[in-house]
């Protein structure tokens, strides 16, 4: 079941929420403003649900700056050196929007800057949106689609496509802080990652193009670890970013697991599903001291975000999968969270 309200118009547009519940205790709330996820919400081990994402109360909360909360990201998610990249032979350079030195999540203007069109069935949203020749800096006339579902055995379901009319680069993912308690800190949450390397980064936070084992680091979650239990080790990777901000290069081909995390207090788990060949594990490192929803104080080490993704600054790597979306193909791929208790 899927409830809708309007709450304002952005841009000459209309700005929705939409409410998807379930039987089963969960329920989603997502604006079609930046195709943005505002809650999630499930039972503990007792029954007793709490929003397990950051964010905000309303649409126009998120007009403003903040670290991504919940948002589509592209067109390209992640990192680009520089802001710069050829296409079919053409130079392209977008204005950086981190430190100077790198786009980040396709700008200060992207795609969870925009109203999208979006229609409702079932417990399934539709979301899309049409992205011009030249938007933001980037080549070719875009048309993008998210299905975002919440399913009666509660997961998370979100299904993207696109289809360009030239060449360009394209990489999408949503960018949800998620914290299974609801709120605090994350140290004792039990973390497994399916993924025996990860693409080490440079003081810019750009990927160097090694592809390195995380054997004896502190990333290596191939095994249960507490989160907090390495995160400040003098590894210089974790030292470079603050904590975790690395993708790993999950296990295998197709649609598969990546990850699984446990509130251990809660008894929660979510475990991640993605065809994706990449996942960025985030542990709010840059996020600001502030007030999200009712009230609760968020901050660095408050949420953990698993952005499935194709690896940062792909465009720069030929040994990364490429990022390259042909004219007349269609880009697709699925990502699920999944909520369960202990």
């Amino acid at each position: 079941m899927i409830e809708i309200q309007k709450t304002g118009v952005k841009d000459g547009k209309d700005v929705f929420v939409y409410t998807i519940s379930n039987e089963a205790g969960g329920r989603m709330k997502v604006t079609n403003y930046g195709a943005t996820i505002m809650a999630v919400e499930m039972p503990d081990a007792d029954g007793a649900a709490a929003d397990v994402v950051l964010g905000f109360e309303t649409p126009e909360e998120y007009y403003g700056d903040h670290p991504f909360f919940g948002a589509t990201v592209g067109r390209y998610a992640n990192r680009i050196a520089g802001g710069q990249f050829t296409v079919g032979g053409k130079d392209y350079v977008i204005p950086c929007n981190e430190n100077g030195v790198n786009l980040l999540h396709g700008g200060n203007n992207s795609l969870n800057r925009k109203v999208w069109d979006a229609s409702a069935e079932e417990n399934t949203l539709s979301l899309t949106y049409h992205s011009p020749d030249g938007e933001d800096g980037f080549p070719a006339a875009v048309d993008i689609r998210v299905e975002m579902t919440l399913t009666d055995d509660n997961t998370v379901r979100l299904e993207y496509f696109a289809e360009a009319d030239a060449d360009t680069v394209l990489s999408l993912t949503n960018h949800s802080y998620f914290n299974l308690r609801g709120e605090g800190d994350i140290g004792d949450h039990v973390l497994k990652i399916d993924a025996g390397e990860y693409t080490p980064v440079d003081e810019n936070l750009i990927p160097t193009g090694e592809i390195a084992e995380v054997a004896d680091t502190p990333l290596d979650f191939t095994h249960p670890h507490l989160i907090g239990e390495r995160i400040e080790d003098p590894f210089p990777q974790l030292r470079l970013c603050g904590g975790y901000d690395h993708n790993f290069v999950l296990w295998g081909a197709g649609f598969r697991r990546a990850a699984r995390v446990e509130d251990p207090q809660s008894g929660r788990i979510m475990e991640v599903y993605t065809d994706k060949p990449g996942m960025q594990l985030y542990t709010a490192n840059f996020v600001p001291e502030m007030k999200g929803k009712n009230g609760v104080q968020y901050g660095p080490r408050t949420a953990y975000c698993f952005e499935t993704q194709l690896f940062p600054d792909s465009m720069h790597h030929d040994e990364f999968p490429s990022c390259i979306l042909k004219k007349g193909k269609t880009y697709h791929d699925v990502t699920e969270y999944r909520f369960s208790t202990k």
